[in-house]
């Protein structure tokens, strides 16, 4: 099973794997800019670059287990598609909540107890500028 449009993996494990990794992903924020998604069949990482006010340039990038290369029906561009797609609705998501933060009616609220890993994020990002205490 992979994290693909067919669902199947898309290529060799990356790596000795315990069975129960083989159905697993892990996803890591790495502060300050690196998305890592250690996949069972391969690695994937974004790379998030300030590009003025308002804008972020995002570079995705993918690493196989060379044997991949050689084996028959290896199809890389099975998962390339589907994360491709999963980003464009995840950007275009992330387009229209900065808009309505940028309204003059918005009003900050509280994270919702599934938003543990932005709100880490954000606390973090704080710190870093000084703003408030390390907990």
């Amino acid at each position: 099973m992979g994290l693909t449009l067919s669902g199947r993996a898309c290529g060799a494990p990356v790596g000795r794997l315990p069975a129960e990794d083989l159905n697993r992903v892990y996803f890591y924020s790495i502060f300050p800019n690196l998305l890592l998604s250690l996949h069972p069949d391969y690695v994937m990482f974004h790379t998030l670059w300030p590009d003025g006010p308002g804008r972020t340039r995002i570079t995705c990038d993918w690493l196989f287990h060379p044997d991949s290369f050689a084996a028959p029906g290896f199809d890389p561009d099975d998962a390339v598609r589907f994360w491709d797609e999963t980003n464009r609705q995840d950007w275009h998501i992330c387009e229209q909540s900065h808009a309505g933060i940028t309204s003059r009616a918005y009003v900050p609220g509280p994270y919702s107890t599934r938003e543990g890993i932005a709100a880490a994020w954000d606390r973090e990002f704080l710190q870093a500028l000084g703003h408030v205490p390390r907990k």
